[in-house]
């Protein structure tokens, strides 16, 4: 019996001395160029700018990095300058042992954006990412002018991790766990199945990712962040925001309940709320298309960019392969080979986006559009689009239906005359010239006196 005992002690502190070794690794950049790597509060952070024009930085989330935004990256730099980077403890950037957390976090993007100068920056942000940004926005209004929140809990309780991915974040086991999982690709696997809602989503990048941090920045960000989050307190913060705000979730979404955005957006006067179906905790992997469209509609104003996604290949195969190969046309929403049509008209009037490269979002099912939500009178209603009747064209001539973001009608005032064609023959002003009345007895107008009476003939 105490042979027993003994070896069981003797595999307690193992475990224990083991625990404590892994626990205490750190990981610090060995060669750091100047154009990759920029040293922030003593760390050194792995950082990519591209494109050009407004400045958009988008904010990873836990047990990520910056190549989650590989796909929404690139069609921002159209329009905007993105800056993405590494969050220290997670992808190539420094790992210390501590410093980690919704405020270290949120100082360290401040640091960031002051690096490089920038003021009214639309953030996007990701899971406990997107907490940090929340902070920032909080503490410093001049830096923030867009704000948009993907997957974000409100509380602690709004968490739930899968118990394989629970356990690599316990105080003793946590450490031995992690370093499992970095070294076994199939338990990195099964740590992030439940972040998404359909296995096939699930990237080699996002597994890849969730094996670079350590055990104590996976399992120090996760329970700091938890606590600075305990109980709404960074909601009630975010009432002071008065930037615009568009919250995007998952429906689906088994990491972070969904429900959180009607705490946030119950939080601010400017939100929206957009609600993803068959969407897990990653949408921007999941349903890139309609994520991206949603994020460039917030970001520029512009909702043509919510006509484009794209097609569901059965229902091309479906609708347009046997339309073609019975009838001899083009498939549906798709000009005939060679017509006049196929170059004029496939492009939208005035067409503002320069990369709306996907199919025209009216050749999809009602079903399958985003469900989007607007805020009206303190509550939230889901816009009416999802009637089977067609709906009348705008009036602007854009090509919008009619079901989807309203546009200000034009006035009287706003509608510019027909030019005729002699310029100098312009037609009768609408308000015609009219003599002024004189004013009533008793209530002269200063602006126009009286005039003088002519003098009697006696």
């Amino acid at each position: 019996m105490s042979t027993i005992l003994i070896v069981l002690l003797l595999v307690i502190g193992v475990v224990v001395a083991t625990s404590v070794a892994l626990g205490r690794n750190a990981y610090e950049v060995e060669s750091a160029p100047d154009t990759e790597y920029l040293e922030l509060e003593g760390s050194w952070i792995r950082y990519n700018v591209i494109g050009g024009g407004p400045p958009v930085l988008l904010v990873h989330g836990w047990l990520s990095s910056s190549s989650i935004w590989e796909q929404l990256a690139p069609r921002l730099a159209q329009r905007f300058t993105v800056y993405t980077l590494d969050l220290v403890g997670f992808g190539e950037s420094d790992k210390p042992l501590s410093g980690y957390g919704v405020r270290n976090g949120s100082r360290l993007l401040y640091a960031f954006c002051a690096h490089f100068g920038l003021t009214r920056t639309g953030v996007i942000g990701h899971d406990l990412g997107g907490a940090m940004a929340v902070k920032l926005a909080a503490d410093h209004p001049d830096i923030v002018g867009r704000l948009v929140l993907v997957a974000i809990p409100a509380d602690e309780d709004q968490i739930d991790l899968p118990t394989a991915l629970w356990l690599a974040t316990l105080p003793v086991v946590g450490p031995i766990s992690y370093t499992l999982g970095r070294a076994l690709r199939p338990l990195r696997k099964l740590w992030m199945r439940p972040f998404v809602a359909d296995p096939a989503d699930l990237t080699e990048e996002v597994v890849e990712d969730a094996g670079r941090s350590t055990p104590a920045a996976a399992s120090q960000t996760l329970a700091i962040s938890r606590r600075e989050i305990a109980r709404g307190r960074l909601a009630r913060q975010a009432r002071i925001i008065k930037t615009p705000m568009l919250l995007i979730a998952g429906e689906d979404d088994q990491i972070v309940d969904p429900q959180a955005v009607g705490v946030w957006g119950g939080s601010v006067d400017q939100a929206e709320v957009c609600l993803l179906d068959d969407c897990g905790h990653l949408p921007m992997i999941e349903r890139t298309t309609e994520f991206n469209a949603q994020v460039l509609a917030f970001l520029t104003g512009d909702a043509r960019y919510l006509e484009y996604v794209e097609t569901p290949p059965e229902t091309e195969e479906e609708n347009g392969a046997e339309s073609f190969a019975q009838d001899g046309e083009a498939p549906r929403g798709q000009a005939p080979v060679g017509s006049p049509e196929e170059s004029a008209d496939s492009v939208l009037p005035d067409q503002g986006p320069d990369d709306l490269d996907v199919e025209p979002r009216e050749d999809r099912p009602n079903e399958d559009r985003p469900n989007v939500f607007r805020k009206r009178g303190g509550s939230y209603s889901k816009e009416d689009g999802g009637e089977d009747a067609e709906q009348p064209e705008s009036s602007l001539g854009d090509g919008r239906r009619g079901d989807e973001r309203p546009r200000r009608s034009p006035q009287d005032s706003d509608v510019i005359p027909q030019l005729p064609e002699d310029l100098f023959d312009w037609p009768e002003p609408r308000d015609e010239y009219r003599p002024r009345e004189r004013p009533k007895a008793g209530y002269p107008e200063e602006s126009e006196p009286d005039e003088p009476e002519e003098p009697s003939r006696s």
